[in-house]
């Protein structure tokens, strides 16, 4: 059974943290410098609102979880914030996280962006959806990479100036169509609540 309420270790280059619960607490990443609106979430789960995607979803389960990340913080650093929820039964079986990297200036957070869209379409079970309005560019799909462990798993991208938001919910029950439809609007509507709080 996968261990849902921790976030240890340090991603790859992505400036995500990884959900595993064997590995070592990363090091504290420095806020990056370069041009842009945002400056590294270094403190990340208060700012962000998980009510929507519980109304929409199912009810939390335990206290957030939060992580520094950006394994090079002179290209991207940030942090995640993990929220453990029960869509069946009395014990968690889901999760939403939140990852959010600054990048060192807006070039670099457009060429993240273009290269996590393109990648999309190989991972995704159906269609990549562009989302308008939301930041500086967004898409959503459902992801098939981690299939093996999570029956569901939705995820929604985020662009605005140097800044990069990703919400994930993962389940290891598969979510009905009520709840994936509702998930979506749900994770804009968290996002969109939290980029005002990340400014500079």
């Amino acid at each position: 059974m996968l261990v849902l309420g921790s976030l240890t270790g340090c991603g790859s280059g992505d400036g995500k943290a990884s959900a595993d619960a064997g590995g070592t607490p990363a090091a504290a990443a420095e806020p990056t410098n370069g041009p842009g609106d945002y400056r590294a979430p270094n403190d990340l789960c208060p700012k962000v609102g998980f009510g929507p995607l519980a109304a929409a979803v199912a009810p939390t389960a335990g206290p957030t979880k939060g992580q520094e990340t950006g394994s090079d913080p002179a290209e991207g650093s940030g942090a995640a914030c993990l929220q453990g929820f029960k869509s069946a039964g009395a014990k968690a079986d889901g999760r939403s996280t939140v990852y959010c990297t600054a990048w060192k200036d807006v070039a670099t957070a457009i060429a993240q962006y273009k290269y996590v869209l393109s990648s999309a379409s190989k991972q995704a079970q159906g269609p990549v959806v562009q989302v308008p309005g939301l930041g500086g560019g967004a898409f959503r799909y459902e992801s098939v990479e981690e299939a093996a462990v999570f029956r569901s798993d939705l995820r929604l991208v985020v662009r605005d100036s140097n800044l990069e938001c990703d919400v994930q919910v993962q389940s290891l029950t598969p979510l009905t169509d009520q709840q994936v439809t509702a998930a979506w609007p749900a994770m804009a509507k968290t996002v969109r609540a939290l980029l005002p709080k990340l400014r500079s």
